[in-house]
């Protein structure tokens, strides 16, 4: 029934590779990285076709909340759940389930990030209906990546092949992201996808496991479920919680893990070389957004969000981004490094 179809939409991460125009104040989620909307517009419109609005949450830093209203018309304060801080996905995942088990206590939840690219929507809704009704079965379901290369900045998925009832193949393991020699040897098995970082599972099946599994966390979550209503003495024992990843607080642990294999193309739209790779390109091969001219120039991105143009001439694989926090010059294959520029910018360096 989707009455009983939740979703939950994590939006806080910072977006540090997206700098200059990715600021802690205004990430990446809520930017049109790709295309003319801004990501968690996308993700929400997307959802929307299989679970009822009002039954589509969203978590992240309450600072976020004016953003999100802006990307999200008409969009409830009431289903925005507010972090006491930063904790990582374990800790904000027990403290909305803690919250949507108020509400709907049977309830079947999907997890998405509020910034990955999904093409084929209509393969999307089905399959990860499918996946919502497979997690009655007592089980977290998650959505496995047919990896197109060795790619190192993914975990990997490890799968039992072969033919499974309604495609949902039991997992193996996780793994950690790995170096490309182990990352090609995965691609050669065959039965290792990228993982999605998208989940199903029942609000009721999820408290069992944290227990179960996750021995800390679920002492935790008991103190925070029993200061639910008290948001100061929440706030205090979330802030004490120690961060963590859903990945490695339970999804490495379980037994109790199904994955499908996804039939639509993803992408965690991961740094700027994502923004060249999905953007439409001239017959030069040239992304251009804002004002910008590329003028005998291939294969490169040049980004302007301010009013002034930004010409390059003769550039060959370059991306030239300027917006209001700072100007980014650097090879394409070089973005991911972007990283370092806000190491280098912090205080004291």
């Amino acid at each position: 029934m989707k009455t009983h179809r939740f979703a939950l939409i994590m939006a806080g991460g910072q977006g540090t590779r997206f700098w200059p125009w990715s600021t802690p104040d205004m990430p990446k989620q809520f930017l049109p990285v790709v295309g003319r909307q801004p990501l968690i517009t996308q993700t929400f419109r997307r959802l929307r076709t299989f679970i009822p609005a009002e039954n589509i949450y969203v978590i992240a830093d309450r600072k976020y909340l004016p953003a999100v209203r802006r990307c999200l018309s008409g969009f409830r304060a009431r289903n925005y759940i507010a972090e006491p801080a930063p904790r990582n996905t374990a800790p904000a995942l027990i403290q909305a389930n803690i919250a949507l088990s108020r509400i709907a206590p049977d309830a079947n939840l999907l997890v998405v990030p509020a910034d990955h690219h999904i093409a084929d929507e209509k393969t999307f809704a089905r399959q990860l209906a499918a996946a919502l009704e497979r997690a009655d079965e007592r089980c977290i379901v998650t959505a496995g990546i047919p990896p197109s290369e060795p790619h190192t900045g993914y975990g990997y998925i490890h799968f039992q092949a072969g033919p499974h009832a309604g495609g949902f193949h039991p997992v193996r393991q996780f793994k950690e992201k790995p170096d490309h020699k182990t990352a090609a040897a995965y691609v050669e098995k065959g039965n290792y996808y990228w993982n999605s970082g998208m989940f199903v599972y029942k609000l009721s099946h999820f408290r069992e496991f944290i227990r179960a599994y996750a021995p800390y966390y679920g002492r935790q979550y008991a103190r925070l479920e029993k200061a639910w209503g008290r948001p100061g003495e929440f706030a205090r024992l979330y802030k004490a919680t120690i961060p963590e990843s859903i990945d490695y607080a339970l999804m490495e642990k379980m037994k109790e893990v199904v994955m499908f294999k996804a039939e639509f193309s993803w992408n965690d739209v991961g740094s700027w070389s994502s923004v060249y790779e999905m953007n439409d390109k001239d017959a030069q091969g040239n992304v251009c957004r804002g004002r910008a001219i590329a003028i005998d120039s291939r294969n490169s991105l040049i980004f302007s969000c301010g009013k002034k143009p930004v010409a390059v001439i003769g550039l060959e694989r370059l991306a030239v981004i300027d917006t209001a926090n700072g100007i980014l010059v650097a090879p394409i294959d070089k973005l991911q490094q972007v990283k370092r520029v806000i190491d280098a910018l912090k205080p004291g360096r």
